[in-house]
């Protein structure tokens, strides 16, 4: 239920079995990089089914690690394009190809948007917001970042996982706002034939659970919404 996708221990079948079913498409995983050396089979089921491998890098102190883990993992690089570190910014890509065309890109994330989940008086909350604000604004909503848990399919991570999150640590929210994180119904595989095509319809609209999300950054620095508009 987390973003590293290479911490999935069957990670490799699901590239396998998603490319048996659609061929004609290739599949795309992004990862933080820390895990590369130590997932069997991944570099032949990227390279030999036609798929793609990126770096979300979001630490620049840990250079060293993560050349380490992109040198280990491809098969002799023969070509790298990048920056001087310290000339790195936001955005800004590196490249690696090895000797069998094997292209990793590697992307500088190393800054990020507000949280949904927040501290308030030391306990975790979340936002108020209005949901034709904040859908806009989205991350996974511009990124079309579904999420599948348990056979189920969400809109979105947060969603998703509220419920979870208010189990485990008891988010101080009312009696109403609770009620509304638990009414998302995500889609099963039974009930496809039922409400799959109605669902998947409307899985970009925005939602009443968008309000629990902050006005967000659109993936451009210099657009970062004042946290003014974030409502308590």
């Amino acid at each position: 239920m987390g973003g590293e996708p290479l911490l999935n221990p069957s990670i490799v079948d699901w590239i396998g079995g998603l490319n048996d079913l659609w061929p004609e498409n290739s599949i795309q995983v992004l990862t933080n990089g820390t895990r590369l050396t130590k997932t069997k089979g991944l570099y032949d089921a990227i390279l030999n089914r036609g798929n793609w491998l990126g770096i979300s890098w979001h630490n620049k102190d840990k250079k060293d690690e993560l050349w380490e883990q992109i040198y280990g993992f491809l098969d002799e690089v023969v070509e790298s394009s990048h920056k001087p570190i310290d000339e790195l910014q936001v955005g800004d890509t590196l490249t690696f190809r090895d000797k069998n065309t094997f292209k990793l890109v590697v992307w500088v994330q190393n800054e990020f948007g507000p949280a949904a989940i927040k501290v308030d008086n030391g306990q975790f909350t979340l936002y108020n917001n209005d949901p034709e604000e904040v859908h806009p604004t989205c991350g996974f909503v511009q990124d079309k970042c579904y999420h599948m848990i348990e056979a189920k399919l969400y809109k979105c991570g947060p969603v998703a996982l509220f419920p979870e999150f208010d189990k485990q640590h008891r988010l101080n929210i009312s009696d109403e706002d609770r009620q509304l994180i638990n009414s998302y119904q995500p889609l099963s595989v039974d009930e496809f034939p039922e409400r799959g095509e109605e669902f998947l319809k409307h899985i970009d609209d925005v939602i009443p659970q968008c309000k629990f999300c902050p006005v967000g950054w659109q993936h451009k620095p210099e657009i970062i919404y004042p946290t003014v508009k974030n409502k308590s």
